[in-house]
């Protein structure tokens, strides 16, 4: 590569300084009375100096500008195959992305199924256990009634009795003789006799 760059400069040098040198020195060495024949010697001298000077660039440069083409060639070659190759992996690389996307969105999806599924399950088991509690609550209430109402039951007969006795007491010392007593002693010492 240093090669071609080295031999291209010094071709181009070499060329520049010919073409300078051929359109300054014709005006210099024309005679300013020549006569006739001397405009057609110029315009002739003119062409066999560009022919003389093509003919060395061809010669001189020739190889040199066709192995800088050439390696340009092949250095635009490697370019592009390395940008082709970068633009494959970019591809790549987005058709990976792409994939990675609807997996995620497959699996958001599939999470988001999950969680309702989840929480209609854990709703039921609350309205489930909710029920259970509302049934054990309403049997306990029940038997708390149900426990009350004996209570109450109860008490009012202990109440009942109690009324009863006092009147009684009230009302058999009115109406119980000696002999009603008499046989209620009796009774009761027969009855305790016995047991």
């Amino acid at each position: 590569m240093k090669f071609v760059k080295k031999t291209l400069l010094t071709g181009s040098w070499f060329l520049v300084c010919l073409i300078i040198l051929h359109l300054s020195g014709f005006e210099v060495l024309a005679a300013e009375n020549a006569g006739d024949w001397r405009p057609t010697f110029d315009l002739a001298m003119r062409w066999v100096n560009f022919l003389i000077l093509a003919f060395l660039l061809i010669k001189f440069s020739r190889a040199p500008i066709k192995k800088f083409f050439d390696v340009k060639k092949q250095d635009i070659a490697d370019e592009i195959g390395t940008l082709e190759a970068e633009k494959e992996e970019m591809l790549r690389q987005i058709d990976e992305s792409k994939q990675q996307l609807e997996n995620s969105r497959n699996r958001l999806a599939d999470l988001k199924k999950r969680i309702i599924a989840e929480g209609e399950k854990n709703r039921q088991m609350i309205i489930n256990a909710a029920e259970q509690e509302s049934k054990i609550m309403l049997a306990s209430a029940r038997q708390k009634i149900s426990s009350r109402i004996v209570e109450a039951r109860q008490e009012l007969k202990s109440e009942l009795v109690d009324a009863a006795i006092t009147l009684a007491a009230k009302l058999l010392p009115e109406k119980i003789t000696a002999a009603d007593n008499q046989k209620f002693i009796d009774a009761f010492m027969s009855s305790a006799s016995s047991k």
